[in-house]
C-alpha cells in the first residue's frame, strides 16, 4: 500500500525502502548502501520512479519542492540510520537528489515566466561562469556582548542576520552580538551562471542565462564550458538596483539547486528516432554515402569540391588518443581557407555553424582573447573575481568558426595557440589558476595580405599569419577567383538559378537534419583504426612532404605535426 503524502517523510521513506525495479531488486535500498561505503551524503533518484511508484508525492514535489524536498532529505537520514547507524551519527545531513525530471518540468532558458517560480524544474544549458568555493553560514552562534547569552538564530535567503535583541529577559539590549565561529553550521557555497547551448539560440537573439546556487556536495561538479542539467527550485529577488521607494518592483530569478548532471557523451543531445535510426544505418550500406556527404554540404556553394570534402573529415572527426605516459594526441582536425575577397569563404563558415550538432560562428575583427578562450572578471554579489567562458571553450566537443582571422589583433591572435593544439584553455589571472576544455575543431577564413593572391609571389609572401598558427591546421586552402569564361558562366548561370523565382535549384541528395544527425550517430558509435597498408601509405606520402617542405618558399616547415594530422583526416 503506497502511503499518502499527508506526512511527506513517510512517503519518501516508504518509496526508498520499498521501490523495486524491472529485477525485483530494492533499488535505492542497495544504492543507499552503496553511499555508505564510498562516504557519500547523496542518494540520487530517477524521478520517473518516483511519479511510478506514488503519482501524488511526484506531483507535489513540483508544486511544493521547498516542503518535499526537505522531508525527502529527512528520509535519506531515516533509511541511512536504519542500514549503518554508525554512519548516520557522524555524518548527519544526507540529501536527496533528482534527476531525469519529466520533459513537461524541463523548462528553456528563454520560456522561463513567473509561473515557474518556486517549482522544481530542470534547465538545460552550458555553464559560462563559476565563483570560488566559499563557506555559508546557515545557522549562526551569536553572544551578547552585555550578558554573554548565547543565541541560535538560523540564516535565511543567504544573508548575514544577526539577532534584532538579546533574548536574555534581564537583557533584552540590541546587541552588540559576536558570531562564534567555531560553534556557528557552514556548508560550502558556489554560484555559477548557466546559459543557452548555442545550437538552442533562435537566429539573431542574445543568449539568455540565469544564476545557479551550488551547495555542500554539489560545489566544484562543473566548471565553464560543461554542458549540464541542473534540477532545482526556481526562486525570486528584488534587482538591488530597484529597492528605493518608487523605483519598478521588478524582480530577477536564480535556482537554488537540487542535482546538476554534466552531460557525458559528445551528441547525446541530438535525438534520434528508431525510423531515424534506421535511414541512418540505409545510408551507411550505400557504397555512394561518400559523394553524398560532399554533395549535401552547401549545396547553394558552386565549387569547391575539394573544400566540401575538408569540411566533411572535420565533422566526423578523428579519434582522440591517450598514450600510455599519460599524453594527449588531439583528434579534432582545423582547418584554414586563404583567398580572394567573394570566394564564398565566409558562407561556407556560416553554413558550418548551421550544419555541425555543436557550432559557434565569430568574426575576427569584433573578437578579443578573453571573448576566444576565457575572461576573469569580478562578480557583482561577492566581489571575486571569477572565470566566463569564451567561445573555443563554449564550443567544446563541437566547431568554433572564426571568419577574418587575419584582421584579429596580433595579441588576441596568439590567444588560441594553445586551443589549436593542446585542446585546452588556460589562465592565470587576478589570482585564479585554472584550465578549461577547448576539444573543438577549429574552421577559420582570411583574405591574402594584399587583398587579393598574387601569383608573382610566394606562398609564404601572401599568408598574412605567423608560422606558429599556420603549422597547427591540419589543412589549409588557397581558394583562387581567377576569371576563366566557362567557369564563369557555369557560376554565373548558378547564382542567377538561385535568384529566379519559381526555378527550385537541386535538392541535396541527403537533408540537412538527416545529416546533422547521421553525423552525431557515426561520432558516437564509430571508432575507426588505422590499418597497417594505411600507415605505409601514409608514410610515404609524409616523408615525400618532407622533401618538398625544404623548399625556401614553403610557407610552413613539414614536421611530424603534419604527420599527425595525416592521420586524423
Amino acid at each position: 500500500m503506497v502511503s499518502d503524502t499527508t506526512d511527506p517523510v513517510a512517503a519518501y521513506n516508504e518509496f526508498i525502502r520499498e521501490f523495486r525495479d524491472e529485477e525485483g531488486n530494492f533499488k535505492y535500498r542497495q544504492k543507499i548502501q552503496e553511499m555508505t561505503v564510498q562516504g557519500g551524503i547523496s542518494l540520487t533518484v530517477d524521478f520517473n520512479d518516483v511519479i511510478k511508484f506514488n503519482p501524488e508525492l511526484a506531483r507535489k514535489t513540483i508544486d511544493e519542492p521547498k516542503e518535499f524536498l526537505e522531508a525527502g532529505n529527512r528520509a535519506v537520514a531515516e533509511v541511512v540510520e536504519i542500514e549503518d547507524s554508525d554512519y548516520a551519527f557522524t555524518t548527519r545531513d544526507f540529501f536527496l537528489r533528482f534527476y531525469n525530471l519529466a520533459e513537461s518540468e524541463t523548462i528553456p532558458l528563454r520560456s522561463i515566466r513567473s509561473e515557474h517560480v518556486g517549482k522544481l524544474i530542470m534547465l538545460n544549458g552550458i555553464i559560462t561562469r563559476a565563483t570560488v568555493v566559499k563557506p555559508l553560514l546557515v545557522e549562526g552562534f551569536f553572544q551578547c556582548l552585555n550578558c554573554n547569552e548565547i543565541m541560535i538564530k538560523a540564516q535565511e535567503e543567504r544573508r548575514y542576520n544577526p539577532p534584532h535583541h538579546c533574548e536574555n529577559p534581564g537583557c533584552g539590549r540590541a546587541g552588540p552580538f559576536k558570531l562564534l565561529i567555531e560553534e556557528s553550521k557552514f556548508i560550502d557555497w558556489q554560484k555559477v551562471t548557466i546559459q543557452e547551448r548555442p545550437e538552442d539560440l533562435p537566429p539573431g537573439q542574445m543568449p539568455r542565462s540565469v544564476t545557479v546556487m551550488l551547495t555542500n556536495d554539489l560545489v566544484d561538479t562543473v566548471r565553464p564550458g560543461d554542458r549540464v542539467s541542473v534540477i532545482g527550485v526556481l526562486r525570486s529577488a528584488p534587482d538591488f538596483s530597484q529597492k528605493s521607494s518608487g523605483k519598478l518592483a521588478t524582480f530577477h530569478v536564480a535556482m537554488d539547486a537540487n542535482n546538476i548532471v554534466p552531460e557525458e557523451q559528445e551528441f547525446d543531445t541530438i535525438e534520434i528516432t528508431e525510423e531515424e535510426e534506421a535511414k541512418i544505418l540505409e545510408l551507411s550500406r550505400d557504397p555512394w554515402i561518400h559523394t553524398k556527404i560532399f554533395e549535401s554540404i552547401a549545396p547553394s556553394i558552386y565549387g569547391n569540391e575539394e573544400i566540401k570534402k575538408s569540411i566533411a573529415l572535420l565533422l566526423f572527426g578523428g579519434i582522440p588518443k591517450v598514450l600510455p605516459d599519460g599524453l594527449k594526441i588531439r583528434g579534432e582536425s582545423n582547418m584554414l581557407m586563404i583567398g580572394d575577397p567573394g570566394t564564398a569563404k565566409s558562407q561556407i563558415l556560416r553554413y558550418v555553424a548551421t550544419l555541425a550538432p555543436r557550432a559557434l560562428y565569430t568574426s575576427g575583427k569584433g573578437t578579443s582573447a578573453a571573448g576566444l578562450t576565457v575572461a576573469v572578471l569580478r562578480d557583482s554579489d561577492t566581489g571575486e573575481f571569477t572565470l566566463e567562458a569564451g567561445a573555443l571553450v563554449l564550443a567544446d566537443r563541437g566547431i568554433c568558426c572564426i571568419d577574418e582571422i587575419d584582421k584579429m589583433r596580433k595579441e588576441d591572435r596568439s590567444s588560441i595557440h594553445e586551443a589549436l593544439e593542446q585542446r585546452t584553455v588556460s589562465v592565470a589571472k587576478a589570482g585564479i589558476v585554472a584550465t578549461l576544455n577547448a576539444r573543438c575543431s577549429i574552421i577559420a577564413a582570411a583574405n591574402p595580405k594584399f587583398g587579393r593572391y598574387i601569383t608573382s609571389r610566394s606562398a609564404a609572401e601572401n599568408i598574412n599569419l605567423p608560422v606558429t598558427i599556420l603549422s597547427r591546421f591540419d589543412l589549409i586552402w588557397i581558394v583562387r577567383d581567377e576569371p576563366k569564361t566557362e567557369s564563369d558562366q557555369i557560376k554565373a548561370q548558378h547564382i542567377l538559378r538561385l535568384h529566379t523565382a519559381g526555378v527550385a535549384e537541386k535538392e541535396p541528395p541527403i537533408d540537412k537534419d538527416l545529416l546533422r544527425k547521421y553525423i552525431s550517430y557515426a561520432k558516437l558509435n564509430s571508432h575507426p583504426r588505422l590499418g597497417e597498408e594505411a600507415a605505409k601509405r601514409l608514410e610515404e606520402f609524409y616523408l615525400e612532404m618532407r622533401k618538398a617542405g625544404e623548399a625556401s618558399d614553403s610557407p610552413i616547415a613539414i614536421t611530424a605535426r603534419q604527420l599527425e594530422s595525416l592521420i586524423r583526416l
